[in-house]
Formats: structure tokens, sequence, C-alpha cells
């Protein structure tokens, strides 16, 4: 039986999976994008602070995920809450670095010129900076996509119905097969690369005319 033919076979279960980690996914992504754009702002406002802050942000990346989501799941308990508080800890640190990268990068005189209408620093953020960080700030949250797709998998170890349950079914069992392994395995990676074109793409569109850095 080909993966394909397993996925159909089993779609039953499968579906509401791929259903649940694209829920997960975009609830996450949206809720990291937000929250790194305030840290990355703050950062490229300060530098001790932006030390502070990518400091606390990679080292959350260096914390297992099965041991973080158990963690979380002590208080905040089973399924889909621990995983998702978890998820976008994960995503912060690209997002914050390519928005403190993309703010810090506009052309201090294209600044000067805002303030010298008569714009306040909000106005400046606003009107000035964040649009022509955009495309950069982009980049971070493609990057924090891909990572929060592959990583919500591991969810699947405190109790939410995503792909990860197709994927630890397989492998925990005796009769656990390749075809069951790769059906779990192959949405994952076609979610995360579909999401990736998407973005790359809106980046792309964006970047014309404007100065885009590689922020690493």
């Amino acid at each position: 039986m080909s993966v394909f033919q397993y996925i159909s076979a089993n779609w039953d279960l499968i579906g509401p999976q791929i259903a649940t980690h694209l829920e997960i996914v975009g609830e996450c992504i949206v809720i990291t994008s937000l929250i790194g754009l305030g840290l990355g702002i703050a950062a490229a406002r300060s530098e001790p602070l932006s030390t502070f802050i990518l400091a606390v942000t990679s080292t959350i990346l260096t914390v297992p995920s099965f041991a973080l989501f158990g963690l979380l799941s002590i208080w905040f308990g089973l399924a889909n809450p621990p995983v998702i508080i978890g998820l976008v800890m994960y995503g912060l640190l690209p997002v914050t670095r390519n928005t403190r990268a993309g703010i810090k990068t506009v052309d201090p005189a294209v600044v000067e010129s805002a303030r010298g209408m008569g714009m306040n620093p909000w106005q400046v953020l606003r009107k000035v900076e964040l649009p022509l960080a955009v495309p950069v700030v982009l980049g971070g949250i493609r990057q924090a996509t891909v990572m929060i797709v592959a990583i919500a998998t591991v969810g699947a170890t405190v109790g939410v119905n995503d792909l990860g349950q197709t994927i630890l079914a397989a492998i925990g069992r005796s009769t656990g097969t390749l075809d069951a392994v790769l059906a779990g395995i192959l949405p994952v990676a076609a979610i995360g690369i579909l999401a990736d074109i998407v973005l790359a793409a809106i980046q792309r569109a964006l970047s014309r005319g404007r100065v885009s850095v590689a922020a690493t």
C-alpha cells in the first residue's frame, strides 16, 4: 500500500489531524508575529534591552520541545494550550531578530526627513520604519512558520490531535510501517513548504524597490 493509499484509507483520522495542525500553526503564527514585532521594536530602540531580549529568545530554542511541552502541561493542562504557548516561545527569536534588523537598517536620513516633517516617534515608526522593514520582518515570520509547523508534531506527546499522532502511532507499535510514518511526515512537510512558498512570494513582492536585509 502506498502512502497516499494509506492516507486515503485512514482519512477519517488523518483529516481532522491536518485540520488541527493547521489551526494550531495559524494561531501560533499570529500570536508570535504580534509579540515578536513588539519585542523587535523594543530591541531596536535600546542596545542593552536588545541584548537581553535576544539572549532570552535564543535560550528558549535550546530547551527540548518535549521537555518544554511537558513542563507547560503541568501548568496549563494537556492538549492545545501548552503546545500553543510553547510554539509561540520557539517562534519569537526569528521574528524579533528580523524586526530589529529591519528597523535598524532603515536609512537614518529617511527617518530624519520624517521627523523634519513634524512626525512624532509613533508616526515615524508606523509610517516610515515598519513599512520599510516589512520584507525583512516577513523573512523572520517565514523562519518561524517552518519551525512551528515541524515542532507542532511533538505536541502529540501531550495530547494534541495533530499529525504528530499519526507519526507516534506508527513508530510506537511493532506493526508500524513506513507508509504509516510517511502519512504523518509528508503532510507536515507539504504544509511547511506551501507556507514558505506563499510567504516568500509576498516577501519578494514587498521587497521590490526597497532595501532588504537578510538577518542572521
